[in-house]
């Protein structure tokens, strides 16, 4: 038997300090029992059988958390033997190793850079076998083909310019090079991978050697490293290499010849400014995606098989018996839920919900002293300060009940909002304050814009105002009249009369009007007549007094709260 990952088993650690936390929680429990009790009280009043059963609970967990380490490590047990192949390519990359590719426009070098993108191409390499070949003047086989990719990642990490004796960039040497090391027995399809950064300075045509790779039916891919305009090209002893006439040496990507022989055996050619060799993009879609491999090795391995599931299934069963075995017996067990239960059903029954019973009842004196019982647990609660509200409201107190649903207003949710709104609006409506009663309707209608019952009554008050500001100036006109019509006849009957005349005419003008009855203003004889209508019931409307609808004061205050004797519309909630 073996696992899969061994290192799982450092974990096994866990089951001495299993073993010990459980032995500290035995004394500490052995140590407070004795502070609590005689060893023959305690035996009296602890359960027969309780430290057997907490043992046997403790056994089961461990056994249960070293069967689960055991399962995660993946035991592994019995094989058997399976044929292996591996299919793929042959591909050969070409890497310029000259002077210029040491210039640090792309970070750290193109020399490093290039480096680093074919490591991550050889990640990708599924059954490929890979080849390596250095060149600058001259060309030269680094690696032969392998699948032996570390073996391939050693022989690439010694590149560097000074590890070739000549210097230039030879790119037809590269490629007649990287064919001759293509093996032509072997049926895969084959592709080079051309990485370069400057102009062919050497010996051959570039062109001639990408035709003869056609012939062979390899296929070119090159990608070029640098600037179509030119580097300087570092030099071995610091600075910039220079000519013969003393000026500094560039470098020129020769794109259209790279594009030439990519093109001519049916490859591709990519620029790489930024340093992006684009390697996964070509061996995924032009490689691997479009050439066809052959069989590169055949080989036998012993292939285990995963026996988690045993242990796994032991770990379950024993945490099921654990969690089964009580740790005192089910009468023991019941009492104890029952007389955790009794005080949490009494508590239920608290002085909200004795303020809810009485409030159904019709005593609001008592549901208002509950309530202000059960706003001392929770004085910012906005329902508590509704149902408050609603209790001064009953009792007759609207000013008390105002305050109430103002503050409640502030922490509600928008559903209460409206309710709130509407009710300071019976309550304003209540005090007389009927522009107040407006802007509260109003805004109960902006949270509530399908409440019929809160658009009637907002009619109702507009057009109680109204009526109210009629009579108001009726009763002006009514008075500047009766000044004027007992002005007048005196004045023409006495049109030279003196002080005393007038003094006399003026007493006698005060004198009659104390003698009239003051009609009050309507608003005062009907803000408690007329309360505001609710769906349904309204009142005929009387031809004597307008459009107003006239009626009893039970009637009004029926209307006004419209949920069976409760104020506002939201049903109080039960604790």
């Amino acid at each position: 038997m073996k696992f899969a990952n061994i290192e799982i088993l450092f974990f096994l650690w866990l089951l001495p300090l299993l073993t010990l936390l459980y032995w500290y929680g035995r004394r500490r429990r052995r140590g407070i029992l004795a502070a609590f009790g005689e060893p023959s009280t305690l035996a009296a009043l602890l359960p027969p059988g309780i430290t057997g059963r907490r043992r046997l609970k403790a056994v089961l967990a461990w056994s249960a958390l070293l069967l689960l380490v055991l399962a995660m490590a993946g035991p592994r047990y019995g094989f058997q033997w399976q044929e292996v192949q591996r299919h793929g390519v042959d591909l050969m990359i070409a890497l310029d190793c000259s002077q210029s590719m040491l210039a640090d426009d792309i970070q750290p070098t193109r020399l490093d850079r290039a480096k680093r993108e074919i490591i991550d191409l050889l990640t990708m390499l599924g059954g490929d076998r890979a080849g390596l070949v250095a060149f600058s003047g001259t060309a030269f086989v680094q690696c032969p083909l392998t699948l032996d990719y570390s073996a391939f990642d050693l022989f690439l990490n010694v590149l560097a310019p000074g590890y070739l004796p000549l210097g230039g960039t030879n790119m037809a040497a590269a490629v007649q090079t990287a064919l001759s090391a293509f093996d032509t027995q072997n049926p895969a399809d084959k592709a080079i991978i051309l990485i370069t950064d400057g102009e062919h300075t050497g010996h051959g045509d570039p062109e001639a050697a990408a035709r003869k790779a056609k012939a062979a039916g390899v296929k070119l891919f090159c990608i070029g490293v640098g600037s179509a305009e030119g580097v300087p090209v570092p030099a071995a002893e610091g600075g910039f290499k220079k000519d013969a006439a003393g000026q500094i040496v560039l470098t020129r990507l020769d794109e259209a010849l790279l594009t030439r022989m990519a093109v001519a055996t049916g490859g591709t050619y990519v620029r790489s400014v930024a340093g992006d060799m684009d390697l996964e993009v070509i061996y995924r879609d032009h490689i691997r995606g479009a050439m066809t491999g052959a069989t590169m090795e055949s080989d036998r391995k012993q292939v285990w098989a995963d026996r988690y599931q045993w242990p796994l299934a032991m770990a379950i069963l024993l945490l099921l018996a654990g969690h089964a075995v009580p740790t005192v017996r089910r009468r023991l067990i019941g009492l104890l839920a029952v007389s955790l239960l009794t005080p949490c059903a009494m508590a239920h029954a608290g002085p909200l919900q004795q303020g809810y019973k009485a409030y159904e009842a019709g005593d609001f004196d008592a549901a208002r002293q509950q309530f202000i019982e059960g706003q001392l647990e929770d004085p910012e609660n906005p329902r508590v300060l509704y149902n408050l509200g609603n209790a001064y409201y009953k009792t007759g107190n609207f000013e008390a009940a105002r305050d109430h649903f103002s503050q409640a207003l502030s922490q509600a949710d928008p559903a209460l909002k409206a309710d709130l709104l509407y009710n300071l609006g019976n309550t304003a409506f209540r005090l007389g304050d009927h522009q107040e009663a407006i802007k509260d309707y109003q805004a109960a209608l902006a949270l509530a814009p399908e409440d019929h019952q809160a658009q009637e009554n907002l009619d109702f008050v507009k057009k109680l105002l109204e009526q109210q500001q009629q009579q108001q100036q009726q009763d002006d006109t009514g008075k500047q009249q009766d000044q004027q019509d007992q002005t007048e006849p005196q004045q023409k009957q006495n049109p030279d009369s003196g002080s005393e005349k007038q003094n006399e005419t003026e007493e006698k003008r005060d004198g009659g009007q104390k003698d009239q009855p003051q009609q009050p203003p309507q608003s005062e004889q009907e803000s408690e007549a007329k309360p505001q209508p609710a769906a349904g019931e309204r009142q005929d409307a009387d031809p004597a007094q307008g459009d107003a609808p006239q009626m009893s004061q039970p009637a009004a205050d029926r209307m006004l709260n419209r949920l069976k004797d409760e104020p506002g519309r939201a049903v109080m909630p039960r604790y």
